[in-house]
């Protein structure tokens, strides 16, 4: 959806695919209520997408990598809380 959205950009030929399967990128499986009730008490975006990453990322106690200005600012305080 990132890449529809215009929110990631790979260079061609690379697919999502090729970013699932790169071993420098883990993914991560905590209990989505956890980050959905992390995601439903932020009010700072309409966008539900960016209010769940940053709520895992929070929960994670993660940096988040991106150039969005409003998720850099909510993803400031990292905490750790799983």
């Amino acid at each position: 959806m990132l890449v529809e959205v215009g929110g990631l950009r790979l260079k061609p030929p690379a697919t999502v695919g090729d970013l699932v399967s790169d071993k420098r990128w883990a993914v991560d499986d905590p209990p989505a209520s956890r980050w959905f009730d992390r995601a439903l008490a932020g009010s700072w975006t309409r966008d539900p997408f960016d209010r769940l990453l940053v709520a895992h990322a929070q929960l994670r106690g993660w940096r988040i990598a991106t150039g969005d200005a409003a998720i850099l600012e909510h993803n400031s305080g990292r905490c750790l809380e799983l």
